[in-house]
């Protein structure tokens, strides 16, 4: 039994919106004003072309490769086992972090109805962890039907979440807009520095990353060469215009009650950070608004939530077929569906909910693993190219990939360095901790110790982001912004330039993907 192939442009272009507008329209630009004042702005402009970046090698991917967890499969393909563990390990968990983060924000704010889900410090309950986890045993139930029945129910959610935050905008635009907003405290009120630090951390990175929703449904994608990189572009176009409206509306509208005029930093301690939109209607006497906007910030994160179910089982069901997680995981139900895989995601799931987190606590964590996920793709690209070992037809083909594609890498490594030390030391750590994986291959003898040569320069990657942002502007300032981001841009060019010289050969790849195709059924391209 293999995974259908039924799904068309619509279906996956609304996927990855959903994907991407979720709780981040919700908290994002509440944290990021916290953290960049009125240039969150920009900081949302410039996230949004990094990501773009990043999407565009991946839109030529998705494309080349259409398989069931794809992005999993995309540097094993070109660098073999010891890459592909580290790249699928943290793919694994960025995905499977997802879910957990979007039910807490659902319960954040259905906490304004029933109470005693959130504590004092904006942390789960007893509560509001099991009503979190019921979520999630919902989203497994709906998706263990096929991915037709997720899609059709995520193609009505979708159009409702472009349709509230539209016109959320429009609404403060037109009654409460004061432009005096922008120049309280200075534009740049918390520094040019803080534009950087708040794409990783006030949930920006986080809110763009469902764009990969249309490469991990690939394999159940009509004519994927077309249909996959025309939903990713499409939708991280129509995402990125909906958050930079709803960031512009969100400053122009601030009220400052209780908060000194141009204190940016102090909105994260305020009343704003229990549900920050319905507050900020609250306090301009919309309570009409307020009221949709509480019913969106419950019923917007569940269709996210739902959507990653569906994905982070097809990144377990392609780790499963690959050997790194037992196969058993690939096993797919009569609807084709990777079941066990779906069940297994639910109760890691369910480890994530136990620390009673808030909605900040686990977005950086989710944002750094999955950027170091695919922080490979742009070598992985160009490797592709020189191999030539997918079909040049049929596929979008990326415009001047020589130059974007290592801007894409420089990108992924920033959007790393800027969550700051030692978030970078936990999250470098944990991502190397997937070879692990590699040595359990090594081990079954379906990897060999020579390929750990092809991995040195991502190893050495994530290795220098910690030890930089160590000596960096926000730690012992030896390196001083900008001088740090320079450095951190230049050793990042300098292993990608190893990377993409450091490969397997062109029969190597030609046999993985050949195996891979077989596995999957229907060896379509």
């Amino acid at each position: 039994m293999v995974l259908k192939r039924e799904l068309g442009i619509f279906h996956l272009t609304l996927a990855s919106v959903t994907g991407m507008v979720g709780s981040g329209w919700l908290f994002g630009e509440f944290y990021a004003s916290s953290i960049a004042g009125p240039a969150s702005v920009l900081s949302w402009i410039i996230g949004s072309m990094m990501i773009l970046a990043i999407a565009l090698v991946y839109a030529e991917l998705g494309g080349k490769i259409p398989l069931g967890g794809a992005a999993a499969r995309f540097p094993e393909l070109t660098h073999g086992k010891s890459v592909s563990a580290i790249n699928g390990w943290a793919l694994f968990l960025g995905y499977v972090s997802t879910p957990p983060l979007e039910a807490v924000a659902s319960v954040t704010y259905l906490n304004f109805i029933t109470g005693g889900l959130i504590n004092s410090s904006g942390n789960l309950t007893l509560a509001g962890i099991i009503l979190s986890f019921a979520m999630l045993v919902v989203f497994f139930a709906i998706n263990r039907f096929g991915v037709r029945a997720i899609s059709n129910a995520n193609s009505y959610i979708a159009i409702v979440k472009i349709f509230i935050p539209v016109m959320t905008a429009i609404v403060l635009l037109l009654t409460f807009f004061s432009i005096s907003n922008f120049t309280a405290g200075g534009f740049f009120a918390e520094g040019t520095e803080s534009i950087f630090i708040a794409i990783p951390n006030a949930g920006i990175v986080f809110s763009f990353l469902g764009f990969r929703q249309a490469i991990e449904l690939s394999g159940e994608a009509r004519n994927p060469g077309r249909t996959v990189p025309v939903a990713i572009i499409l939708g991280l176009a129509i995402s990125a215009a909906i958050y930079i409206l709803v960031q512009f509306a969100f400053i122009g509208s601030l009220t400052w009650k209780g908060i000194s005029l141009g204190d940016w930093t102090a909105l994260s301690s305020s009343g704003f950070s229990s549900g920050p939109m319905v507050v900020l209607a609250t306090s301009l006497g919309l309570g009409w608004l307020a009221l949709i906007l509480l019913g969106d910030g419950v019923i917007s994160p569940m269709g996210t939530a739902a959507i990653y179910e569906t994905t982070t089982s097809r990144v377990v069901y392609a780790l499963g077929e690959m050997g790194y997680f037992p196969r058993f995981l690939a096993k797919l139900n009569k609807y084709s569906v990777p079941s066990i895989a779906l069940i297994f995601d639910l109760i890691l799931m369910a480890v994530f909910l136990i620390p009673a987190p808030s909605w900040q606590n686990l977005v950086s964590l989710n944002s750094d693993l999955s950027i170091i996920a695919y922080a490979s793709g742009p070598v992985a690209l160009i490797v592709l190219r020189k191999l030539g070992s997918a079909s040049p037809a049929g596929y979008f083909r990326l415009p001047a990939a020589s130059v974007i594609a290592p801007v894409a890498y420089i990108s992924a490594v920033l959007l790393i360095y800027w969550s700051g030390y030692p978030t970078t030391l936990y999250m470098s750590a944990v991502a190397l901790a997937g070879l692990a994986l590699y040595a359990y291959m090594v081990w079954k003898k379906s990897a060999t110790v020579v390929d750990l040569r092809n991995s040195l320069w991502f190893i050495f990657t994530l290795a220098s982001v910690p030890v930089i942002s160590y000596l960096g502007s926000e730690n012992l300032n030896v390196l001083k912004f900008p001088l740090d981001i320079i450095v951190m841009a230049l050793i990042s060019l300098l292993f990608y330039g190893i990377g993409i010289n450091t490969h397997v050969s062109r029969e190597e790849s030609l046999g993985i993907a050949g195996r891979a195709y077989e596995a999957h059924g229907d060896g379509e391209m």
